[in-house]
């Protein structure tokens, strides 16, 4: 009964989302002002509708309803039963339930922040967030039912695939799949005013700039945990392989990082209009893309739990939506003309183009190498894959050049710097790279590209730091106490400031990257019980193994006595886990991790006789990479949080200072 009630409301919310579509573009075309209330609230009911789906399938997970045949393929009573709870979305069916009950969530909220606001933008953005809405409840309702039903029913399911339970299924899943859809809400702000005639008017950029950032923090952390969640099960000791599926989440990453950053462009100067409708038609259309390569597109990759038939369903909803966001783009191209124009390449204006020049290059680099797969094989009957060597000598200095703007823009002024003005400017930051260079090849740091690196991060570290002494300084003037000070100055501009804080969190990551990737140690040892082993400045003893048998798996943990340098620091313990049905190994490595380094390691193969393989890692900082997280989430926070934006003159701040890069 509870699952017939969840596949009503799911048809109910269809119907309803695809009267939304209607009356909102029936409504503002025919100038029907009932038309448009009702088109709004009805999209108002399509969450309550989709909980209620959400809902009657999650108690089908729990109770073991194996009459449904989406539990069956997704859960099965060997399975952990913590994981039963998050089943519901490790398949397309269940998965793309969960995108449009997240999606309808947001999708309202965006709704809500649009009225009496942007009145003439507000139909047509909710009549663009139905279709997107409508489009997933149409592919469930008629493609991939989660409440279909089999003839005859099980006596067990199949369960998921073993890499996906693991904690990270709580979180990462679905929060990357929240990311990539999230990048419809800016999309439909941005095309609501250009269908409206308004996208030059500038009155959709502050709300398409708080979206747009709520939909970049959600993909950067889609990010983060996938990378940590391939660092704690996969059992290779990295985080990062250029795979097609990280990709996909990786490109609307960097089409909305640009979008953030130049729309605050638009804000100021009233520059970049046109460019701004591009990035954000580019940064949906890859998500659109991301989906796709989710949803079993053709393109080979090592996640082989997101394969289906459906991939190019969503690849022509994604071509459709590209040729719809083109023609309205031309159709309103007049609308689009910028007041301001670029006066100098000494500017921050120029700065930021600059910056999202090259965030484009990387993302568009990225879809060559990730699709090349398709052309090799249509053209050659060969499936060639782009490997990591490729992507890294490819993009690795473009993503270095990214980084260098980031530190020198938010130093340049608005309109034109002089030469003298800018080096006066960047003197601090490029003594303090110098600095860092020389006292960090002192230590032993020799390769170049590490060295250059470093360096890089040290110039935004240092720009960030001088106009935080600047502007603190400045304040003294009037607050006595340094605190409060800094505390008023942070508070007197918050996107500005908060800004500065998600680039120190960005450092955090590209260092942590930078020095694992180029430092990591790694070696593979055949150990019996009791035998001792080193590996830099640690000393492992291999205590023994315990096996534990269930009925879909057999698991084995391994125990170690570890020691750094002579102080013993505890016993780790590391997990493989064998799927006879899936004919798989999952892996959970024990890890030891510092903000220095992480000490690494991971069963390979156990034998008999009680002797077994390990592979062990040290891998420096790799910790300031997961602390950039929260720190990230923060600034983000903060910088969309009101504020009140003081004038140069109470601040007593110079004009080259400038403002925020949120």
């Amino acid at each position: 009964m509870i699952v017939d009630a969840g596949q009503i409301a799911l048809a109910l919310a269809f119907i309803v989302s695809g009267y939304v579509v209607l009356a909102s573009f029936l409504g503002v075309t025919r100038r029907v002002p009932e038309l448009v209330v009702s088109g709004r609230y009805g999209l108002y009911s399509v969450p309550v509708l989709l909980l209620v789906a959400t809902l009657a399938l999650i108690y089908a997970f729990v109770n073991n309803d194996f009459s449904v045949k989406y539990v069956a393929e997704n859960s099965s009573l060997g399975m952990p039963r913590a994981y039963v709870w998050v089943a519901f979305y490790a398949g397309n069916a269940g998965s793309m339930l969960f995108l449009g009950v997240v999606f309808a969530l947001m999708a309202v909220a965006t709704v809500a922040s649009l009225r009496g606001r942007l009145p003439y933008t507000a139909p047509y953005a909710t009549g663009v967030l139905a279709i997107v809405l409508t489009f997933f409840l149409g592919v469930m309702v008629f493609l991939a039912n989660p409440f279909a039903r089999l003839a005859v029913v099980p006596m067990d399911g199949q369960g998921i695939n073993p890499l996906l339970v693991h904690f990270g299924m709580f979180i990462h899943p679905p929060v990357q799949m929240a990311g990539l859809i999230s990048v419809a809400l800016p999309f439909s702000i941005a095309i609501g005013a250009l269908l409206a005639g308004k996208g030059g008017a500038d009155e959709w950029v502050d709300l398409g700039r708080i979206w747009g950032m709520i939909s970049w923090v959600i993909l950067t952390l889609g990010l983060l945990l996938g990378a940590w969640w391939a660092y704690t099960i996969l059992g290779w000791g990295g985080y990062w392989a250029w795979d097609p599926v990280e990709n996909s989440a990786l490109m609307p990453w960097l089409a909305m990082t640009a979008f953030v950053h130049s729309i605050m462009v638009q804000k100021r100067r009233g520059m970049f209009r046109m460019w701004n409708m591009v990035i954000i038609i580019i940064g949906f259309t890859m998500a659109q893309l991301g989906m796709f390569i989710n949803r079993g597109g053709p393109v080979p990759s090592v996640h082989s739990f997101a394969e289906s038939t459906m991939g190019w369903l969503f690849l022509m909803a994604m071509a459709v939506t590209l040729f719809g966001s083109v023609a309205a783009f031309i159709w309103r191209l007049d609308t689009l003309r910028s007041r301001g124009r670029l006066e100098s390449m000494l500017s921050r204006e120029s700065g930021f183009l600059a910056q999202n020049v090259l965030f484009l290059a990387v993302a568009f680099v990225t879809l060559w190498g990730t699709v090349y797969p398709i052309f090799s094989e249509v053209a050659n009957d060969v499936v060639v894959t782009v490997g990591r060597p490729f992507f890294d000598r490819v993009n690795g200095p473009l993503l270095l050049g990214i980084v260098f703007l980031m530190g020198v823009g938010p130093l340049l002024p608005w309109r034109r710097a002089t030469p003298r003005g800018l080096a006066m400017t960047l003197r601090i930051p490029a003594i303090t790279a110098i600095a860092t260079g020389i006292g960090l090849a002192i230590l032993g740091v020799r390769q170049p590209a590490a060295l250059v690196a470093f360096m890089t991060c040290a110039i935004v570290v240092a720009g960030i730091l001088h106009e935080w002494h600047r502007g603190a300084k400045a304040r003294r003037r009037r607050d006595v106490n340094p605190v409060v000070a800094f505390y008023n100055l942070l508070m007197a501009n918050r996107p500005r400031y908060g800004g500065y804080v998600v680039h120190l969190s960005i450092i955090m990551l590209v260092a942590g990257a930078t020095a694992s990737s180029f430092y990591s140690t790694q070696r593979d040892f055949a150990m019996s019980p009791g035998q001792t082993e080193t590996l830099g400045r640690y000393t492992f003893t291999y205590t023994g193994s315990r096996h534990e048998s269930y009925s879909d798996r057999e698991e084995a943990y391994a125990q170690f006595e570890v020691f750094v340098g002579d102080k013993y620091v505890g016993v780790m313990e590391a997990l493989r886990a064998d799927y006879p049905t899936f004919n798989i190994a999952s892996t959970r490595g024990a890890i030891r991790s510092t903000p220095l380094e992480d000490f690494y390691i991971v069963p390979s193969e156990f034998r008999d006789g009680g002797e077994a393989v390990f592979r062990v890692l040290i891998n420096p900082m790799v910790w300031w990479m997961w602390a950039s997280g929260p720190l990230l989430v923060l600034g983000t926070l903060f910088s969309l949080t009101p504020h009140r934006q003081p004038s140069l003159a109470s601040l007593r701040i110079p004009a080259s200072a400038g403002t925020a890069r949120a």
